[in-house]
């Protein structure tokens, strides 16, 4: 299909059914990719599924309050602040990307948005889903210091954010070792000129 005609956008898992629906079955299909690289975070347990099990997490209308640095009420109007967005191509899903706001306690204090995790299914990759996924999350979280890691020896992801941050517009890119990983630092984004 031409990506002229091709219609990106992305999903709020939280409130969506099918939109967490697909999260939750092919979470386990992107920890299982993860695991072909340098980390340890996730295991499989011996009935073979993917621990730590944060998908629920990742997709829940209220983060939960061990995931903060300070309580929020559930009813708070800016929970959840752990989400996910499922990323589509003319309605259907194709990926999804993870990302926290303030106060969840698993990003730096000082940035106001931290992409945890990016996927996309293996049919979607190679075209310019990925990159236009990217410009929309960018978009909706407007005007905040932006964050992500990528595992170290990820080569794939790590020439994605390289050519991928300048070509939405992300400005003062910097680019770190941190822990094994490999850390972007960024303002802006979200359209060709970086507003």
């Amino acid at each position: 299909m031409s990506m002229a005609t091709e219609t990106i956008a992305i999903v709020d898992a939280w409130c969506v059914p099918s939109a967490r629906e697909f999260f939750i079955n092919v979470w386990p299909m992107y920890v299982h990719e993860l695991s072909g690289f340098d980390t340890d975070f996730y295991s499989l347990d011996a009935r073979g599924r993917w621990l730590p099990d944060i998908a629920e997490d990742w997709s829940a209308s209220v983060t939960p309050g061990i995931n903060l640095r300070e309580p929020r009420a559930d009813d708070d109007p800016t929970q959840p602040y752990q989400r996910t967005h499922v990323i589509t191509s003319n309605g259907r899903p194709v990926g999804f990307v993870c990302l926290g706001t303030p106060p969840f306690k698993y990003m730096p204090a000082e940035e106001e948005l931290t992409i945890f995790e990016f996927f996309l299914i293996r049919a979607a990759r190679g075209t310019a889903t990925a990159t236009r996924a990217l410009e929309l999350v960018l978009q909706r979280y407007a005007g905040c210091r932006r964050h992500l890691r990528v595992i170290h020896d990820n080569t794939r992801a790590l020439r994605f954010w390289r050519k991928a941050l300048p070509a939405v517009g992300a400005r003062e890119i910097e680019e770190s070792s941190e822990q094994g990983d490999v850390v972007f630092r960024f303002v802006g984004g979200g359209s060709k000129d970086g507003v």
